[in-house]
């Protein structure tokens, strides 16, 4: 299936593949946008090429509302497609256009109104396990072994914003020196002006992390240098970006791809992710008593309709269910 696609889409696809995304990832970003074109044509009622800077939020809404109400895609399917149309416009913004701008005004509830599967959290038991295994050196090659006590504080504390403070993975990748109040204990999100308090113990974590940096590529005290630092293995120290003259910040493919390796080396099931870990902490904060006001402001939300999906969650766990996710979490 294609149909009439712009000529910026092959340049998104070219860049994707630059950046080493695999074939078949390039395969269905292409198939879901020929997809979106397809409905444009149909809805409009043309066979001629579409400038996509006209697409209204008006069209989204109808476009997601036709992938839920009328077929019946899974949520899960609703939020990649969601997540593609969006990457397509910062791809465009990033090239000063604004194709689909309107995208970014939509979270329809839709998106988030069934309740997760219980492979959508960690159970405690997974929890001790995954931690476990990150500070010991079970699985490791030997040129990891080389390097383990540069990057295992790093690994652990990037782990722990996720599954202790529910952090998300864009907010733990933008995290810069200026961010970072060691002694104060907090850490400050700057994009919804929020503040967490960080525990004794995971403030110590983030400063040993700090202190592994080797001082010529360490980030300096009260800047915007990130925080998490992208390590080289080939040179065995941590990335210099001599472009931004700042040490490099680890991209969110990294991180994604470093939490699945630990989950690997754990030996746990294949699928838990940094939103599997804020999930988790979403849910055992909200059954733990606290309301979901209080946890908006805590994970900077702006809107409650943003919480529907856990609150279905929460409203309809087992027993179990929830002993198997709360356990030693009090």
């Amino acid at each position: 299936m294609e149909y009439l696609l712009p000529s910026f889409i092959g340049n998104y696809l070219d860049d994707l593949a630059a950046k080493g995304r695999k074939a078949s990832t390039i395969k269905r970003y292409m198939y879901d946008l020929n997809d979106f074109s397809y409905w444009l044509h149909k809805e409009r009622s043309t066979t001629e090429e579409i400038n996509w800077k006209s697409i209204t939020k008006e069209e989204l809404d109808l476009f997601f509302h036709e992938l839920l109400e009328v077929r019946g895609y899974h949520v899960r399917t609703i939020r990649r497609i969601h997540s593609v149309l969006r990457q397509v416009y910062q791809y465009q913004k990033s090239v000063g256009q604004s194709e689909l701008s309107p995208i970014i005004d939509i979270s329809p509830p839709e998106l988030l109104s069934g309740p997760l599967d219980e492979t959508d959290w960690v159970q405690h038991k997974e929890q001790i396990q995954l931690l476990a295994s990150i500070s010991s050196t079970k699985g490791l090659s030997e040129q990891q072994l080389e390097v383990f006590s540069f990057y295992k504080a790093r690994n652990e504390f990037i782990v722990r914003l996720f599954l202790n403070y529910g952090l998300t993975l864009q907010e733990v990748h933008q995290l810069s020196m200026r961010d970072i109040k060691f002694e104060r204990n907090e850490i400050y999100i700057k994009e919804d002006d929020r503040l967490i308090l960080l525990e004794e113990e995971h403030k110590l974590l983030a400063y040993s992390y700090f202190k592994t940096i080797p001082e010529p590529v360490r980030p300096r005290f009260y800047s915007e240098d990130p925080f998490i630092v992208s390590f080289d293995f080939k040179r065995k120290t941590y990335h210099w970006s001599y472009e931004d003259d700042q040490p490099k910040r680890m991209s969110m493919i990294a991180i994604q791809k470093m939490v699945r390796m630990e989950v690997k080396r754990a030996q746990l099931r294949k699928g838990i992710s940094a939103q599997t870990l804020r999930n988790t902490f979403i849910l055992a904060t909200l059954l733990h008593g606290r309301t979901p006001e209080q946890l908006i402001q805590w994970i900077g939300y702006t809107s409650p309709l943003s919480m529907n999906r856990y609150i279905y969650t929460v409203q309809s766990v087992t027993t179990e269910q929830k002993q198997r996710l709360l356990a030693g979490t009090g």
